[in-house]
């Protein structure tokens, strides 16, 4: 049996009882504290204010507008899309988190908050196309993942796996069980590169602000495609502290009549 660094068995025991406290929270429905990002407040079971201070959740609400549609890729419990539809009241967002301890969380998080009429939460992962995977449940729960690598990152331990449904951005868009969205964000422990080739006719053809989380040091995606792909499809990469967030080419005006 390996035996954990002084300081990582340190950091083990803290996220261990962190993770404990929070799932004891949401289970009881016990405190919903109030979280302020940007000009924008909210409830939440967390602890603390976690992601609030991102660079990438910053540009967002900066950026959003009134009746905008945000797709929150990899929405955990729910920062972003708490702090997108407390910010806009016109937006319409749509929450995606494939694992299902998490999405109870998230849904505990929407209801405290009533947002229930403009969050739409899809229990599924996305990838690069409609099918089954295996998902890692890790007993960090942040970091459950397709990736076993990044499901058991930080000292974390894979505790179970399941199957779960993974639908591309592209069919959900087409289908219309999704509406053109004017802002994705991607943080999804490592499955980013397949969240993006999932998303290739949405990103040319109605071109969303992209936020981007890279998880670089966990063995991720392979960068180095995912800019690629982004470029191609004509977004400009702007880095920030988590990612990227990629501005899209200018949308073509119609050609006026004369």
């Amino acid at each position: 049996m390996s035996l954990l660094h002084p300081v990582s068995a340190v950091r083990h025991a803290a996220y261990s009882l962190h993770y404990a406290l929070v799932r004891a929270n949401y289970n009881r429905h016990l405190i919903a504290r109030k979280k302020h990002v940007g000009r924008a407040a909210f409830k939440s079971y967390e602890l603390y204010n976690r992601h609030g201070n991102d660079a990438l959740l910053e540009a967002l609400l900066i950026g959003l507008g009134d009746e905008d549609v945000v797709v929150d890729v990899g929405a955990n419990t729910g920062t972003y899309t708490l702090a997108a539809a407390a910010t806009e009241p016109t937006a319409t967002i749509v929450a995606v988190e494939p694992n299902p301890d998490v999405v109870s969380q998230l849904r505990a998080n929407v209801e405290v908050n009533d947002f229930g009429s403009r969050v739409e939460l899809l229990d599924c992962g996305l990838g690069q196309s409609d099918e089954t995977r295996e998902f890692h449940l890790s007993s960090y729960d942040e970091l459950g993942s397709f990736s076993l690598a990044h499901a058991s990152a930080w000292e974390a331990r894979v505790v179970d796996t399941t199957t779960v449904s993974v639908r591309s951005l592209d069919s959900l868009v087409d289908e219309g069980t999704v509406p053109p969205p004017d802002h994705v964000k991607i943080d999804v422990e490592g499955f980013g590169l397949n969240v993006l080739r999932g998303a290739e006719t949405v990103l040319r053809e109605h071109r969303p602000r992209v936020y981007f989380e890279l998880h670089d040091a966990r063995g991720s995606h392979d960068e180095a495609a995912a800019k690629s792909l982004l470029r191609d499809a004509g977004y400009n990469l702007v880095p920030v502290r988590e990612g990227w967030v990629c501005e899209p080419p200018a949308k073509k005006e119609p050609p006026q009549s004369a």
